[in-house]
């Protein structure tokens, strides 16, 4: 399990003695009653795929996304399509979502489009069993009459947020520590090409972390007094990175080379700063996309277990341990059982799953060192693109 700081009355009830700190291994179990702390989330998914229409017939992407449209209003799915230029309120968070996405490089001439489908806003431990079965209906009918394909540019990004809409400052910086202190486990058992991409970079060697210790980072994240600040350091991208240039060009004038936040990091805290106060989405980015519900359903799973335990237990990790797979394994399935989430198995599948990172100490998930032209161009399209999930929540939030 996780090592944790722990006062030492707190252990053998010397409560008439000043407290002494020592770090001690957690017992087996999580507390109990800071779990019954933790609070239920509200979580979407967003769906980056090459997809192909089994009938081969479409030469744009606006005539793919009709057709996605047309299947799952015939089967009582509701939906619409958000494409540049039509009214922010077109976005409903009680339907699918489909767009197309800019980041998954698309071949006309084979009729493969770069395809974003976001699910609705759903409760995470309020009827699992419901909103599993909504994705194992969704995707076998995309499966029935599409293909759908991954590339290295595919993802499958989880958007959470507290029930209430908002987190509070203490619920965030526990979620930050816990996402760098068990950023490696993580990463093991990613495929390897989303350890090390530009879409999902480090939050743990960023431009602000990587020189510090990992003690450091959590003094760094204990101490900031803002939302806005959180996010621009969990997020902070390098001007001389690849990313940097790549964005801004290789000569250094007016300035255009200093640090900057940019929201493609493994998980973006991006969506804090929307509506300012914490009310906003954290969203993982990591997972590579995902063609089969049981994929999404077991993503969705992990960060959902996750964060509900970063938010009661994330201050007491203790940053001088390595955070270990077999500890977060542990932890997760508990958080699993505890929530009564049906499938856990595909949980503890995924998570048994580790695959070796052959690099260099250090050089995990740090910004790719070389951008393709394709790259570079999707990342300045980006910028501008339509941030769908921000609207998302927002419409959902005013609901709430």
């Amino acid at each position: 399990m996780p090592h944790v700081y722990v006062p030492v009355d707190d252990l053998y009830g010397f409560v008439n003695e000043p407290a002494k700190h020592y770090w001690v291994p957690r017992p087996t179990q999580p507390s109990p009653h800071l779990v019954n702390q933790a609070p239920d989330f509200h979580f979407f998914v967003e769906l980056g795929l090459l997809v192909r229409s089994r009938r081969r017939n479409h030469n744009e992407a606006s005539g793919l996304e009709d057709e996605i449209s047309a299947r799952l209003t015939k089967f009582g799915i509701p939906n619409h399509i958000a494409r540049t230029g039509t009214a922010r309120s077109s976005i409903k968070p009680e339907e699918w979502t489909i767009s197309s996405e800019l980041c998954i490089p698309p071949n006309p001439q084979d009729h493969r489009f770069g395809i974003k489908l976001v699910s609705p806003v759903m409760c995470f431990m309020e009827r699992p069993e419901s909103w599993q079965r909504a994705f194992r209906v969704v995707m076998d009918l995309l499966d029935r009459y599409f293909e759908l394909m991954k590339s290295h540019s595919c993802f499958t990004h989880v958007h959470i947020v507290p029930h209430n809409g908002a987190w509070s400052l203490y619920q965030v910086k526990n979620l930050a520590k816990t996402a760098l202190y068990f950023e490696q486990c993580l990463d093991s058992i990613m495929p390897p090409y989303r350890r090390k991409s530009v879409w999902a970079k480090s939050n743990r060697h960023n431009s602000y972390f990587r020189s510090l210790r990992s003690y450091e980072c959590f003094d760094a994240i204990d101490s900031l007094p803002t939302f806005e600040d959180l996010a621009a350091v969990m997020n902070w991208c390098s001007g001389d990175s690849a990313t940097g240039r790549a964005l801004y060009g290789e000569n250094n004038t007016d300035g255009l080379h200093e640090d900057f936040p940019h929201d493609a990091y493994r998980w973006s805290f991006a969506n804090l700063n929307h509506l300012g106060g914490g009310h906003g989405t954290v969203e993982f980015r990591q997972p590579p996309g995902s063609t089969t519900a049981k994929e999404v359903i077991t993503w969705v799973m992990l960060v959902g277990c996750l964060a509900r335990l970063s938010c009661t237990h994330g201050s007491t990790l203790n940053p001088n341990e390595k955070g270990q797979l077999p500890g977060l394994r542990e932890w997760l399935l508990w958080e699993a059982k505890r929530c009564h989430l049906p499938r856990r198995n595909l949980l503890e599948d995924l998570l048994h799953q580790e695959v070796q990172m052959h690099v260099r100490h250090g050089c995990v998930g740090m910004d790719a060192d070389f951008i393709s032209s394709d790259e570079e161009n999707r990342l300045r399209q980006k910028l501008d693109d339509r941030n769908i999930a921000g609207e998302k929540y927002r419409h959902w939030f005013s609901q709430q």
